[in-house]
């Protein structure tokens, strides 16, 4: 800084030593209190820049944290996790199921061909039956006729053998008069 002189015949006066020298002194107070009022700006400015940078942060991980995609990845985590054991049991009991339909159709499908081997085994006893059901008016007539011949030839045959008269019950004898033998059966 120059300090310059007053002009002579210029209106102010010239100061005197002892009031520049004053002057400086107060001139420094000044500049000695601006200093410490910078210096306590630049404290605040740097407590502000601290607190701006703090808050900064603060607003990125609230940021971070109030992200929708992150929200729903960790509902879905925690969804997964809670529905993992139903959907497990639900699984096992789905294959379960799958495993009694296929041996419920496996014992269906057994019975069926059961079924029909049951029913064809029975067309072919009425078959048979109706077969002999045709049949049956001949061998009836059949067993009518054998029944009528044996009959007549049956006490023939034992009349005249003594070996069925004996099997019979009778005695074999010959006639005193005519000489023929007959079987003879008593009573009692």
């Amino acid at each position: 800084m120059e300090v310059t002189m007053p002009e002579a015949g210029s209106a102010s006066p010239a100061l005197s030593l002892a009031a520049l020298g004053e002057t400086v002194d107060l001139l420094g107070v000044v500049v000695a209190r601006m200093s410490e009022k910078l210096d306590q700006h630049g404290e605040t400015l740097a407590a502000v820049q601290k607190t701006a940078l703090e808050s900064r942060d603060a607003a990125q991980t609230a940021k971070a944290y109030a992200d929708p995609q992150r929200y729903g990845r960790h509902i879905g985590n925690e969804i997964d996790k809670a529905l993992a054991a139903p959907l497990d049991r639900l699984e096992g009991l789905h294959l379960g199921l799958a495993a009694d339909r296929r041996d419920a159709s496996r014992a269906l499908d057994e019975l069926v061909r059961q079924e029909e081997q049951t029913l064809q085994r029975l067309r072919d006893d009425l078959a048979r039956a109706g077969r002999w059901k045709k049949r049956t008016p001949f061998i009836a007539l059949f067993g009518l006729v054998l029944a009528l011949g044996f009959s007549i030839i049956l006490p023939r045959f034992f009349a005249g053998n003594g070996a069925a008269c004996a099997v019979l019950g009778g005695e074999w004898l010959r006639g005193p008069e005519s000489g023929k033998e007959a079987c003879v059966f008593y009573a009692g």
